[in-house]
């Protein structure tokens, strides 16, 4: 059974040895690589899954979470000797692991046991921590470059909350219009 708390550990050890060394040796990065892969194919996995769209929504963030976060601690690693940030870019790599463990522990569960989370506002609570403390190091991706990479132009996000808030206005009066109906019959 895959288990990304103990990938997580093998990223862990990597980095401890990196800071003992004072090295940061890239050829090791390769370690990150199947985190990375299994966290992109959970993701479809989450919004795939029978359990309620809320639900999704929220495991979704939580893998993307990881998944940014390690390819953005990956990132940071290959070109911190370029950057004379050899060892500060490791501990503050670190410093994430408890973040990255926390969130970790609630997807093992969802994606290996199919168990949905009890306090799924636990889990989104730690997976915005996770985002937040990835972004003040410097180890998430801007927001223009993701969807730079995902093919998505402006033109298409435009598009989208335009379609989304007429769908949104469009369900609101059928909302209405329903409440309505009941409030003459009753």
């Amino acid at each position: 059974m895959y288990s990304y708390k103990q990938e997580l550990g093998n990223i862990k050890e990597m980095l401890n040895l990196f800071l003992k060394t004072k090295t940061i040796d890239t050829h090791q990065l390769s370690k990150m690589d199947s985190l990375i892969e299994r966290s992109e194919t959970d993701q479809i996995k989450a919004l795939n899954c029978s359990a309620p769209l809320n639900t999704q929504r929220i495991m979704f963030g939580a893998i993307r979470n990881i998944s940014t976060s390690i390819k953005g601690i990956k990132e940071k690693l290959k070109t911190a000797v370029l950057r004379h940030e050899n060892p500060t870019t490791a501990e503050k790599a670190l410093e994430l692991m408890e973040s990255l463990f926390n969130v970790a522990s609630c997807v093992d569960s969802f994606i290996d046991e199919n168990r949905i989370p009890v306090n799924l506002e636990n889990v989104a609570k730690l997976s915005r921590i996770l985002y937040r403390k990835a972004k003040s190091f410097g180890f998430s991706e801007d927001l223009q470059e993701q969807l730079k990479r995902a093919g998505v132009t402006e033109a298409q996000v435009k598009t989208f909350i335009c379609n989304f808030d007429n769908n949104i206005a469009q369900e609101l009066d059928i909302e209405g219009e329903v409440k309505s109906k009941f409030e003459n019959n009753g």
